[in-house]
């Protein structure tokens, strides 16, 4: 069977994963989950993908092939990345599906799992909700919900464990639980900036300031060629192209001097007039 360069290339990052399966940290010392086999569904609402595993057994530990199945609905969605999932995590998931009173095969649905580094950052800029070094990152950490069961209850039942940090969400619905250290926060409510708004205001003031630009260099340049015009005519040089005649408004007209020189003439033939003394 012939794979595509894509195909492979997922292969070997499959390959490298289960390599470092074992290398995962262990699970926490006050999880109470009981001696059975451990199952879980998770789902990923987005694509449709479902992954629907017994992940742990007595005597055998962590099975290393749930545990990349998991790790592969997990996985970057931007970037395909895939890494081990930390199976504390699991754990954490389906203790508190237990503490709610789900059943078994209830899905677990994963609205975020690992983010690789280009991924965080990206939805850093955007959302301000999305640390710089977050759990997803190390793919400790989770955003989920589960069907029937309000937020609220999973953040109650979260902060009852003591075991990670843990969040709730209430504007999208989801509660963030990760296998750091024992935390809280509260969320930030305002709505994420969607990015093509962002680019398109981006391009709005890029556009204004290169419009600016351009009308504040021509002026310059017809500021430079007034003043070189006139210390032309200055120096003797020929002027420019003569200024439009302005409108009637502003149009002075000179006097005639002639008659100008009659009217004087007429003023100093006429008799002078004594003034009365009172």
């Amino acid at each position: 069977m012939r794979m595509t360069g894509r195909a492979l290339g997922m292969l070997a990052v499959l390959t490298v994963a289960t390599q470092l399966g074992g290398c995962a940290t262990a699970p926490l010392e006050s999880t109470k989950l009981d001696g059975e086999p451990r199952k879980v569904v998770l789902h990923h609402p987005a694509s449709g993908e479902t992954a629907s595993v017994t992940y742990w057994r007595p005597g055998d530990g962590y099975d290393p092939a749930a545990m990349r199945e998991i790790a592969v609905l997990f996985r970057d969605r931007r970037s395909d990345e895939v890494i081990p999932v930390d199976p504390a995590l699991v754990d954490m998931l389906v203790e508190l599906r237990q503490r709610v009173g789900a059943p078994p095969e209830s899905p677990i649905r994963i609205t975020s799992g690992y983010r690789s580094s280009a991924t965080n950052a990206s939805l850093a800029r955007t959302n301000p909700n999305v640390a710089e070094n977050s759990y997803h990152m190390r793919g400790q950490a989770a955003d989920f919900s589960i069907a029937g069961i309000p937020p609220s209850r999973l953040a109650e039942e979260a902060a009852a464990m003591q075991r990670g940090g843990y969040a709730m969400y209430a504007h999208t619905g989801h509660v963030h639980v990760d296998t750091g250290p024992f935390r809280t926060w509260t969320p930030k409510t305002d709505e994420p900036r969607a990015p093509q708004i962002l680019e398109a205001q981006a391009r709005a003031r890029a556009r204004a300031q290169a419009l600016a630009q351009k009308s504040s260099g021509k002026s310059r340049v017809q500021l430079a060629d007034a003043g070189s015009k006139n210390e032309g005519s200055k120096a003797g040089k020929p002027p420019g192209k003569p200024a439009k005649a302005p409108g009637k408004s502003a149009v002075l007209t000179m006097p005639d001097l002639s008659r100008v020189r009659v009217a004087l003439a007429q003023v100093k033939e006429m008799p002078v007039q004594k003034t009365a003394k009172r």
